[in-house]
């Protein structure tokens, strides 16, 4: 299945992805304190029963083991001198050779391999330590791994900051035109760790081009049912949901995850539809977790679950925290540029006008773009308003895209500027 049917794969019927994995390989054995990756390369059997039993279980879509083999990651067990790409080639195979046996005895039945990526560890500069370009190589590094043994697509999850989702998504998209998942997890508060809502998260890498937007592991299928309702009128694209099998609780010092098989099923099955195409499970669950949603599926009729629809983007723009809807575009106060050396400033200068969006005069010349590109950086960290760039030159507006995280607008009397983005029009 090329991706285009993928694609279209993915918003016809519900899906199911796997359950947990770290979990069972330490119940199997594997130390606390040491790198997993490694560990499964030296006990690789542990890893293919397990991967085994979920797509017997009812999985179509099952993950690498690569959560974790990024280099940042890596080198902290490992030291400098690793070959990540053939860590994750070599990771990845031992779930393809499942994969390929189950085509085999049961040919036209879905059966796919999403490569896993998840955080590094870091943040992206100025918070953190990494420009987004830093983060983009690493992540393409564990892409190149991962496309030389075969997946089929790409799964990006728990990821706690949009800025780091939003780099790895991009390097995916650099290196292939394989569909990408890609799932955050929220606090309490409903924020990710960083401070992004679900929506700017959503609305930001459905921008970014991928295929579905997901939460995992946040909470329970309850908890996280409340945080993807406000979703379903949004999306353009279908949703993903791997909740944990309820809230944790600590039994004899452990940390336990007590929501049993045929409940975990019970709560997270009416979550499906209207737009939630894919499930599975996160902490806490296993083969049986994924076989009662299985059921739960077979009794369900196919018209029971409504097919996620094609519909565009929605008219609404965002940073990493805040999202506005497009109108008014004359009522938008507009920040033009003046004094290099007082730049920031006078962009912060700029937000006390309190209006929902800041837009920014970007036609400026060549030797003043690099200190503008800077100052959106740094501005994106202590502002939260949404941006629009108003510029004729398609290069600038591209450098600014790349930098910018969230969904921005753009105004251009550019023909055709060829840049993604949400034109906007100033009447």
């Amino acid at each position: 299945m090329k991706t285009k049917q993928i694609n279209q794969w993915l918003r016809s019927e519900l899906i199911l992805l796997d359950g947990a994995t770290g979990t069972h390989l330490q119940a199997k054995g594997m130390p606390i304190g040491v790198a997993p990756e490694i560990w499964i390369l030296e006990n690789p059997k542990i890893l293919q029963d397990l991967q085994t039993a979920y797509y017997e279980a009812g999985s179509q879509i099952v993950l690498t083991a690569t959560f974790g083999a990024n280099r940042p990651k890596l080198t902290r067990h490992l030291g400098q001198d690793i070959d990540v790409g053939e860590i994750n080639r070599r990771l990845a195979e031992i779930t393809i050779s499942l994969r390929d046996g189950h085509r085999t005895a049961k040919p036209g039945q879905p059966f796919f391999v999403a490569g896993d990526i998840g955080p590094t560890g870091h943040f992206l500069y100025p918070v953190g330590d990494l420009s987004l370009d830093d983060m983009i190589t690493i992540y393409r590094e564990q892409v190149r791994g991962l496309l030389d043994a075969g997946v089929d697509l790409f799964v990006i999850e728990t990821m706690m900051d949009l800025a780091e989702a939003r780099a790895a998504v991009l390097a995916v998209k650099a290196e292939c035109d394989l569909p990408v998942l890609a799932s955050l997890t929220f606090a309490e508060n409903g924020h990710t760790l960083s401070g992004n809502p679900p929506a700017a998260c959503l609305l930001t890498l459905a921008d970014a081009g991928v295929a579905a937007f997901g939460i995992n592991c946040s909470f329970g299928p309850e908890e996280l049912g409340q945080l993807v309702e406000p979703l379903r009128s949004i999306t353009p694209i279908p949703l993903l949901l791997k909740p944990n099998a309820g809230l944790p609780v600590i039994v004899d010092g452990q940390t336990v995850f007590p929501m049993n098989p045929a409940a975990f099923a019970q709560k997270t099955w009416p979550l499906a539809g209207r737009g939630v195409q894919i499930l599975g499970g996160c902490c806490g669950t296993g083969p049986e977790h994924i076989r009662q949603l299985s059921r739960q599926k077979a009794k369900t009729k196919d018209d029971a679950i409504s097919t996620m629809p094609e519909r565009d983007m929605p008219d609404l723009i965002c940073s990493a925290r805040q999202f506005a809807e497009i109108r008014h575009v004359k009522d938008w106060p507009v920040f033009e540029y003046r004094d290099p050396d007082s730049l920031s400033d006078d962009l912060l200068d700029a937000l006390d006008a309190e209006a929902a969006v800041l837009s920014i005069d970007a036609n400026l010349p060549s030797k003043d773009r690099l200190d503008l590109i800077e100052a959106i950086i740094q501005l994106q960290v202590m502002a939260p308003l949404p941006l629009v760039f108003k510029t004729d030159h398609p290069l600038i507006l591209e450098n600014l895209l790349h930098v910018y995280c969230g969904r921005a607008g753009y105004i251009s009397d550019h023909p055709d500027p060829q840049t993604k983005g949400v034109r906007l029009t100033e009447t």
